[in-house]
């Protein structure tokens, strides 16, 4: 096994060895891997990554926020190969810009591994905006519901910390543009989102490895999947062997800034981009 690429580094600025990572990783129960959406060495890195850890032979599912969950039949049921599964699983490809996952999906499949959707649709999301939080999935409500004062935080108590960090997240996320009234409906959507991704995971069989496909802002350990998951390992001790690696970009003097709450943080060179924030256009707000 060699390095996975030299332009790949944690945050301390050493260039990152697979094998170790590896090494280190194997005994995870949940693995969860973020990325910049539209960053291909983000999914070259996972992939190889993946392909090492599925060498093993231990039972493995592969959950993906780019496909919905009420598509898992379908995927099931489809063949073991990329383009049926996509398809299957009706991965927007527009939007996901395909085939930037194909390494993602080839490595998952050729090591044997079970692959899932694990997001909510785009249509359950605007429901939960319009809605609020009787409009999340029955299944998904009991992780939303237990909140809190900041003086007595439990794994799995939602604070008003919390609630504000997640809001400005979202905000800063929508340029600052969004109207003010949106931002919290828009906030419960994401966190019915992660609650469906950790939802995923948690229905893995007793000794499976689970690994989350997913983006960075999912798999922080204090406002995303992690938070759930975290919540089922105070009943479930085997399900506190959980890693988050963020996978994020060198900034132009090469310095390396952690912009979350991670287990681990990878760089790798930044993606030549325009400014998403000189065409974004708000969400008109909910009736």
């Amino acid at each position: 096994m060699t390095t996975p690429t030299a332009e790949a580094v944690d945050a301390s600025g050493r260039v990152l060895s697979l094998a170790q990572a590896v090494q280190r990783l194997r005994s995870t129960r949940h693995l969860l891997l973020g990325e910049i959406h539209d960053n291909p060495e983000h999914h070259r890195i996972r992939a190889a990554l993946l392909r090492e850890m599925l060498a093993d032979g231990l039972p493995t599912w592969v959950v993906f926020e780019q496909m919905d969950r009420q598509h898992n039949a379908a995927i099931a049921a489809a063949p073991r190969n990329t383009d049926a599964v996509m398809e299957a699983g009706r991965l927007d490809q527009k939007n996901w810009v395909w085939p930037l996952h194909r390494p993602l999906l080839d490595a998952a499949l050729a090591g044997g591994a079970t692959v899932l959707g694990g997001n909510l649709s785009r249509a359950e999301a605007t429901q939960v905006v319009r809605g609020g939080i009787t409009q999340v999935p029955a299944d998904l409500r009991r992780y939303l519901s237990d909140t809190g004062d900041d003086a007595t935080p439990t794994p799995s108590r939602w604070t008003a910390a919390l609630d504000t960090e997640l809001a400005r997240q979202i905000d800063a996320g929508h340029c600052g543009a969004l109207p003010a009234k949106m931002v919290a409906p828009m906030a419960l959507a994401q966190r019915a989102r992660d609650a469906a991704l950790a939802s995923a995971m948690l229905q893995a069989p007793a000794g499976t490895r689970v690994v989350l496909i997913a983006g960075n802002g999912h798999v922080r350990r204090d406002i995303g999947v992690p938070h759930y998951l975290l919540a089922k390992a105070a009943t479930s001790p085997n399900d506190a062997r959980m890693v988050s690696i963020g996978f994020l970009e060198r900034a132009a003097d090469s310095s390396t800034s952690v912009d979350g709450p991670y287990d681990e943080a990878w760089f790798t060179a930044r993606v030549a981009r325009p400014d998403p924030c000189e065409s974004f256009r708000p969400p008109s707000p909910s009736p």
